[in-house]
């Protein structure tokens, strides 16, 4: 069996795969109806950015490396990965994270809030930010 037929089936399946949770992370942002979908949805955008440079990393480090990977370490690797970017997302929650950024700028175009309000509105629901 050819190995580069393998490692080429497994990059489309890849490049599919997120191609597919992109349509859904998008589709999941039009049709959030309250500020906690609309905000899950942006931490569910910034989870997958953060798993696409962590995959990237992953795989300029490969470049010296045998080229050999079992296929078990590798969906254990992808869901490491797909973990640790979902991770870097809560912990980096804050005023100032990707997702934030989104949540306040689709609030001000869905519902033309100020910025004030919408720091109001996260205090009254207990939304914690990380103010450094």
């Amino acid at each position: 069996m050819d190995i580069t037929n393998i490692s080429a089936m497994t990059d489309y399946a890849s490049s599919l795969a997120s191609a597919q949770n992109t349509d859904k992370l998008k589709s999941n942002a039009k049709s959030a109806q309250t500020d906690d979908e609309m905000l899950n949805a942006c931490k569910e955008f910034e989870t997958y950015l953060w798993e696409q440079v962590i995959k990237s990393m992953k795989k300029s480090a490969e470049v010296f490396s045998d080229g050999e990977e079992d296929q078990t370490v590798g969906y254990f690797m992808d869901t490491a990965i797909t973990e640790t970017a979902r991770q870097m997302t809560e912990q980096t929650m804050g005023s100032n994270s990707l997702a934030m950024q989104m949540y306040e700028q689709m609030k001000r175009n869905a519902g033309g809030l100020t910025l004030e309000e919408i720091e109001a509105k996260q205090a009254a629901s207990g939304v914690v930010e990380n103010k450094e």
